[in-house]
């Protein structure tokens, strides 16, 4: 038996070397092409998708009608929709930075304290609230809420048209109390099963409570709610360019809205 000279020793090393890296290189490979998903989920992020976190209201479901009915589809929108119940739920979307577009309050985006997460106004969404009452609550004008519950969202649009409602009344009938219920599908719930005197609520769930019986004591277009841009969305020019679109899309949508 031949002893290995150092020579001898040196190419082995070289050779077993070369083997692992060849190895390497192949499960390297199988990772990467296994699963042709894995690939685009994990690096290859569509820059033109873009994601808008939305609430269950008619002024949110016209964007969603616009892409099922291909709208979008023919403006080149790639959208995504991440669907809310609260605009609480909204501001934890925000702060953890969850979408590039959010539906919002002017209230609520002031009271985002970091400048870095802040989102800007893309467009101005008129939005249709009224204010219901339990048909049961025998409760048939503002006046009638004194020392009654009325739930709706604090710091917001909401709670300021409330605040005016109240101001309206005569003094020593103005003591409404207000409580928060952020959820809009919870707050119908409470009217419906009677554990809220009145809310204010949007559309489509006003006028669901509306055909069920219950009293709608005033309405009106709040100002102030919008669709809002996260500073990251701003910073991207593809984004950004897929926001542009995204405002000439709710325009369009909305005129066939109203036309149909």
């Amino acid at each position: 038996m031949s002893i290995p000279t150092r020579r001898n020793k040196k190419t082995f090393l070289l050779l077993g070397l070369v083997t692992i890296l060849f190895i390497c290189g192949q499960v390297l490979n199988s990772c990467h092409h296994a699963d042709g998903n894995y690939v685009k989920t994990s690096f290859a992020n569509d820059s033109t998708l873009l994601k808008i976190a939305l609430l269950p209201i008619d002024e949110c479901n016209i964007l969603r009608l616009a892409k099922e009915s291909g709208l979008a589809d023919s403006m080149k929108l790639n959208l995504e929709f991440i669907s809310y119940d609260a605009m609480m739920d909204i501001d934890t979307a925000i702060i953890s930075n969850t979408a590039h577009i959010y539906f919002s309050d002017s209230l609520r985006i002031c009271r985002i304290k970091e400048d870095s997460l802040r989102p800007t106004l893309l467009l101005p969404v008129p939005t249709r609230f009224s204010l219901v009452a339990n048909a049961e609550k025998k409760i048939d004008s503002i006046t009638d809420l004194h020392t009654r519950m009325v739930g709706g969202t604090r710091w917001s649009q909401l709670e300021e048209y409330l605040l005016s409602l109240i101001d309206s009344t005569p003094e020593n009938q103005n003591e409404i109390y207000h409580v928060q219920i952020n959820s809009i599908p919870l707050r119908f719930r409470m009217i419906t099963d009677g554990l809220l005197d009145a809310a204010i609520i949007p559309q489509p769930w006003a006028d669901s409570l509306s055909a069920m019986g219950h009293n709608t004591l005033c309405d009106t277009l709040l100002c102030g709610m919008g669709l809002y841009i996260s500073p990251m969305a701003l910073k991207d020019s593809t984004l950004l360019r897929q926001a542009q679109i995204l405002r000439k899309l709710y325009a369009k949508a909305l005129n066939t809205d109203k036309a149909n």
